[in-house]
């Protein structure tokens, strides 16, 4: 009887296994933020990589995203002309929430997790550098578009929100574009 159920147990974990999709994708983009020493919207590129697991006939899937995000913004204080670069690298936590059960498919996605940022303000006679480590939460919309069985292309547009005193109000803006591949 024990063999039995064992055997029971490790069927069924299996087949919950093979009925999921896992994806991986790379994308990129344009991003926009205003900085807090500019005052200006700096703009910049925005690279990421995603793995999600995607449930079976669900319109939930879970998946993380390690993502480095890039803007500069030029600005003048008494005559004198800087440069403000602002890097963020944020690693979240990702909730999708899709509305079809055909290939290609619109959904909305959350973003949950932390950032590591950098901000270096260069003007004529000095570099000012300064290091932050907080709070990232964001959300999303777009369009996962199937290109085969096994690869789609994903273009979406997030408004994250990043807890530190680099940006102006908070809020960095991106599009972005990427390829993904399921297996």
């Amino acid at each position: 009887m024990k063999k039995i159920f064992l055997l029971l147990l490790v069927s069924f974990f299996c087949l919950e296994l093979s009925a999921q999709e896992t994806k991986f994708s790379l994308g990129g983009g344009y991003a926009f933020g205003k900085g807090q020493q500019s005052k200006e919207r700096g703009t910049g590129y925005r690279v990421n990589g995603t793995y999600e697991v995607h449930p079976y006939r669900s319109m939930l899937a879970h998946g993380f995203t390690l993502s480095y995000i890039s803007t500069e913004a030029e600005f003048m204080r008494n005559e004198n002309d800087f440069l403000q670069e602002i890097t963020h690298i944020p690693f979240t936590y990702n909730p999708k929430l899709m509305f079809s059960e055909e290939d290609s498919k619109a959904y909305l996605k959350g973003a949950l997790g932390l950032q590591y940022s950098m901000s270096n303000v260069t003007g004529p006679s000095s570099v000012r550098k300064e290091n932050d480590f907080g709070f990232y939460g964001g959300l999303a919309g777009g369009i996962e578009l199937a290109i085969s069985y096994f690869a789609f292309v994903n273009m979406e547009y997030e408004v994250g929100y990043i807890s530190n005193g680099f940006l102006d109000n908070g809020f960095i803006h991106s599009a972005q574009i990427g390829l993904g591949i399921k297996f």
